[in-house]
């Protein structure tokens, strides 16, 4: 299952740790997404330079497992023998725990995702697993300044409008993206409550933001054309949490609200490691789900890498 917006990396890793510009070193890490029952999914591993993701690619419904058995499975899958004892994140909780890797297994809808099976099999999904001890860290969901933050993100929301540009080919996506933009352009009433803060997530240690707004309308038809505004990314605070909002990596889209293919991120943790802050996130389709890697600092975002858990 190949993606459009984000690179798939796919090359062996060594075991040579990374050096940060302060002298600080990060030992070799895997990271895996707790699927239904306690099933892991890896999604990355990290040499100490490079994140990758070496997995497969989930399977076709009809198509048989690959493997079978553990000790089957081939070392580039991981670069290791798969590691027999992981340290999981549940994300509800928080509470880290030690589970055994069991066996070989598949999870998900059209398309499955190859897993590996555990015990005790009592975890919560959507969590994380690690080869080693990791801290990580909860995003908060919801913000005691969401009123603030929606009038702060508007101005950035209308700069971004201003320069957008239309779709380099395809002159019916243009056409219908071409309605909204001319409205909004034209919309002297932008201002912050007429602004759906629709995904506000917060790193609880640093005042570093994810904000979805959205802005529709609902004169357009939807069913056949672009009828909202999307502007999302990440944005810090300056000095100390009481500054201005400036934002890092974010950007426009238009859509559809009918047709619902917008993709959207929930949050799942942050690892808190001496290379920096990593926000893995999941990213859910019409009938899709990716786990993303994000590498966040107030300087600037980058997409380390990604995994297809399972689709249609």
């Amino acid at each position: 299952m190949k993606r459009a917006l984000l690179v798939l990396l796919g090359t062996l890793l060594t075991a040579t740790a990374a050096v940060t510009s302060a002298g600080q070193t990060e030992a070799p890490l895997i990271v895996a997404y707790i699927a239904d029952a306690g099933e892991l999914v890896p999604v990355a591993r990290f040499d100490g330079k490079t994140w990758r993701n070496t997995w497969p690619e989930p399977i076709e419904l009809d198509a048989p497992l690959p493997v079978r058995e553990l000790r089957e499975i081939p070392l580039a899958w991981l670069g290791q023998p798969v590691p027999l004892t992981w340290t999981t994140w549940p994300r509800p909780t928080g509470s880290p725990q030690t589970v055994r890797v069991t066996g070989v297994d598949r999870d998900g809808a059209c398309v499955q995702a190859i897993t590996l099976t555990t015990s005790p099999r009592n975890m919560p999904a959507e969590g994380l697993a690690f080869n080693r001890p990791t801290a990580v860290t909860a995003m908060i969901e919801s913000s005691s300044e969401s009123d603030r933050l929606r009038g702060d993100v508007v101005p950035h929301f209308k700069t971004a409008l201003r320069t957008s540009r239309a779709p380099a080919s395809g002159a019916e996506r243009r056409e219908t993206k071409q309605h909204v933009l001319a409205l909004a352009s034209a919309d002297d009433e932008f201002a912050a409550e007429h602004v759906d803060l629709h995904t506000l997530l917060q790193d609880p240690v640093a005042h570093v933001f994810f904000i979805e707004a959205w802005r529709q309308y609902p004169g357009i038809p939807s069913d056949t054309h672009d009828d909202a505004l999307s502007y999302r990314g990440w944005f810090r605070r300056e000095a100390g949490g009481g500054g201005r909002l400036i934002p890092i990596a974010a950007s426009l889209t238009t859509f559809s609200t009918a047709e619902g293919k917008l993709p959207r991120y929930t949050p799942i943790g942050i690892l808190r490691l001496r290379t920096g802050a990593i926000w893995v996130m999941a990213e859910w389709g019409i009938e899709s789900l990716t786990i993303v890697l994000f590498e966040v600092s107030g300087k600037g975002v980058r997409t380390l890498t990604s995994a297809d858990i399972s689709g249609c």
